[in-house]
């Protein structure tokens, strides 16, 4: 059932497709039902029925029927919901049985709760003013957690409960952007626990919007509310600077701000962008152990010390990016799932530490020759988080790879925001891959398990793909190197400026490893260009250019206009820029 929202409002209620009817009396059916209500008694499809009310409701459907639509029948139904002092939290309008359908999400306004039985009375006469009908209301279903704890296969369907509702997420499993095996963890349970954890679901709000158009009833014995007295697992992480452009609190997510951005071509520490899936863990480093095996490997354990003792101090300087990075400059076109990230979700850094051809071939033995003979393929890091993911054997053992165990960030010791004790720096390669809080690295002959390496949220789809019906996501490659990009830092996007000269100012970066060559710059929607000088990072090796390149242009405004007597140039939004590489 299709819905189209006539009404805004900061309640989305798309639960109405679930809602029973009866037979027809006349041409017009006029359903009220009351959510929450107590389980009812024995309904009888031939049954004409009274409204019933339910005082301890917080809300009400009004599901309004009718065989002829005609212009001006929603706002006349939406005024004298009004005028009965109802708060109307969503509207929709839908077709059943080519019927229209409209369906109102309401609350009293003199109780603050859904329709009693009196009230429910009183607006069925109302709304009788508009057309004849029957008015009947039938509960919202209940189920018990014991029943919730049946449906845990598609056979049966897959049931989820939160707080006090239930849903059926069967048909969403398939598109869950964590991946399949990740959401099935919470098949048949309550998701409360593991909300709590991935706090993301709840910080946005579009997942519950999303849940929500999946619930079925209501759960007849919902677990206590939290009191506040209830251990949160984030209660320890770092504090945070406070110039950090904040996504999402647990887990922390936040980006550099583009006021920050070239001052430094490394990146200070304290505003490094953040990127966590879960609570930051707590290790001691002392008691720190790494794992290192997989086929063609002998197994052996290293702690910080032996890394640091055995192994030549390697050092690499590399721009880091989560892949969702700019997704803001995306929703512009069209909507995107996924934190709205600006270009900021990078940073750049030295980083210190050993390499990780070395640990493998020079300890752990995986020799070029076990690689063809055990048909090794993958490198998979493990984090102590439960993350994982992995590269390509090729980059792990490759001496210009510069894969790098990391115990150092910009001179000092890798502190626990990113990744203390060891964490797996994989330069020119998207963040995901860059594990923190490394905990065993194994050689294998499939790449890692888990949303974050197979699942739909690092993996390129057509922009025209919205769902996966018929795609088979393991056939879809991982996501590994990122592309070519440079974007303006200054002047902001939608600012105005009143010299004819502008500095125009930015950054530049490829996956890969490529090398920026050339930066143009346009303020007159590219038909000419001036190409931009290379400033920081220019100087890199054209093939293993691991961070951004930053870049100045000065450019002569050729299309200025009078404003209140003061000469601007157009928006920055309209300033385009555009960067090769080499290779």
């Amino acid at each position: 059932m299709a819905f189209c929202r006539t009404v805004a409002g900061s309640y989305r209620f798309p639960w109405c497709r679930h809602l029973r009817g009866s037979r027809t009396v006349d041409n017009t059916l006029l359903y009220l039902s009351a959510a929450a209500l107590a389980t009812f008694s024995d309904w009888k499809s031939n049954r004409r029925s009274s409204c019933e009310g339910a005082v301890n409701s917080t809300t009400s459907i009004i599901k309004f029927r009718v065989d002829n639509d005609r212009p001006g029948l929603l706002s006349e139904a939406t005024e004298i919901l009004k005028k009965q002092q109802l708060d109307i939290r969503d509207a929709r309008i839908s077709t059943e049985d080519s019927r229209a359908v409209h369906f109102y999400v309401v609350q009293d306004k003199m109780s603050n709760s859904g329709l009693s039985e009196d009230r429910l009375a009183q607006v069925r006469a109302a709304l009788q003013q508009l057309a004849q009908g029957d008015c009947q209301a039938e509960p919202w279903p209940l189920y018990s957690s014991s029943e919730v704890a049946k449906h845990k296969t598609a056979e049966k369907g897959i049931w989820v409960s939160y707080k006090e509702g239930v849903y059926d997420i069967t048909k969403f499993i398939e598109n869950h952007p964590g991946g399949k095996d990740k959401i099935m963890l919470a098949a048949g349970k309550a998701i409360d626990p593991f909300w709590r954890i991935y706090q993301q679901h709840t910080g946005r709000g579009n997942a519950v919007e999303l849940l929500e158009s999946m619930r079925i009833g209501d759960l007849s014995d919902p677990p206590p509310a939290d009191d506040g007295t209830c251990s949160c697992p984030y209660n320890k992480d770092p504090d945070r600077h406070p110039a950090l452009i904040f996504h999402n609190n647990k887990p922390c997510n936040a980006e550099l701000p583009a006021e920050l951005m070239v001052d430094s071509w490394l990146t200070p520490n304290s505003v490094w962008f953040i990127r966590h899936h879960h609570p930051v863990p707590v290790i001691d480093p002392e008691q720190w152990r790494l794992s290192v095996g997989g086929i063609g490997t002998k197994c052996v354990t290293l702690s910080l010390e032996d890394l640091k003792s055995r192994f030549l101090k390697r050092e690499v300087v590399a721009t880091l990016q989560c892949g969702g990075n700019r997704r803001s400059e995306l929703d512009q076109i069209e909507k995107t799932s996924g934190i709205p990230w600006g270009f900021g979700a990078m940073s750049t850094a030295r980083f210190g530490g050993v390499y990780l051809r070395e640990v493998l071939q020079h300890c752990a033995g995986l020799s070029h020759e076990n690689v063809e003979a055990f048909e090794v393929q993958h490198v998979i890091f493990k984090s102590l988080d439960g993350m994982e993911a992995s590269i390509p054997v090729e980059k792990a053992l490759s001496p210009y790879g510069d894969v790098l165990l990391a115990y150092e960030m910009n001179g000092e010791t890798l502190n626990m925001e990113h990744g203390a004790p060891v964490r797996a720096i994989v330069p020119g390669v998207v963040g995901v891959r860059n594990v923190k809080w490394l905990g065993e690295i194994i050689a294998s002959r499939e790449e890692a398990r888990g949303p974050w390496q197979r699942g739909i949220a690092y993996k390129g789809f057509s922009p025209m793909v919205k769902d996966l019906k018929g795609i088979d996501i393991e056939k879809i490659p991982s996501m590994q190197d990122l592309p070519i990009q440079s974007a303006i830092v200054t002047p902001k996007a939608g600012s105005t400026v009143e010299f004819d000269d502008v500095e125009v100012k930015g950054f530049a970066w490829s996956g890969g490893g490529r090398g920026i060559v050339r930066v143009d710059v346009s303020i007159d929607e590219g038909n000419t260009w001036v190409t931009a000088d290379l400033l920081d990072g220019k100087d890199q090796p054209y093939n293993r250019a691991w961070a951004w390149t930053f870049w100045e242009a000065s450019v002569t405004s050729q299309k200025t206009w009078n404003i209140s007597g003061v000469r601007q140039l157009a928006k920055s939004q309209c300033c385009h820029c555009m960067c090769f590489f080499a290779g």
